[in-house]
């Protein structure tokens, strides 16, 4: 990450809940792409991480019936003011999957704190989504 770049690394605590972002996010884009993708299954150790519940997003400004849409300006925000404090993650629920997700963030992660790669797969994201009823 170039000297004072921001950046932010995100994760979900299970499976389907990656294949369900990256399924919306891919879904998106014209042409959809078809290529299977590489899902890794992470150790993380974060020693300063904040957990925000759905009842924390709404009395932040993050109103339930759009949480799930493409206008992420108040979640960035929030993401922006948790790294300024010095956090190195931001666990969050997923806006996609009944789970949560982990957002790290690499300007803060110090010495205490890790990832580590345990296993990767590939996955053909769009039969996932498909058979989950998430693509039209």
């Amino acid at each position: 990450m170039p000297n004072g770049a921001a950046g932010v690394f995100y994760t979900s605590f299970e499976r389907d809940g990656a294949l369900a972002e990256i399924s919306f996010h891919w879904s998106q884009l014209s042409p959809r792409p078809t290529r299977p993708i590489m899902l890794h299954t992470l150790g993380v150790v974060a020693r300063r991480t904040l957990k925000l519940v759905r009842a924390d997003l709404s009395a932040l400004g993050v109103p339930e019936d759009t949480y799930g849409t493409m206008n992420l300006k108040r979640t960035q925000e929030i993401g922006a003011a948790v790294e300024f404090l010095g956090c190195d993650g931001l666990i969050a629920p997923s806006a996609r999957w009944p789970c949560d997700n982990l957002m790290l963030f690499p300007n803060n992660i110090g010495g205490r704190s890790s990832v580590e790669l345990l296993s990767s797969e590939t996955v053909d994201w769009s039969r996932w989504a498909s058979d989950q009823g998430l693509l039209k």
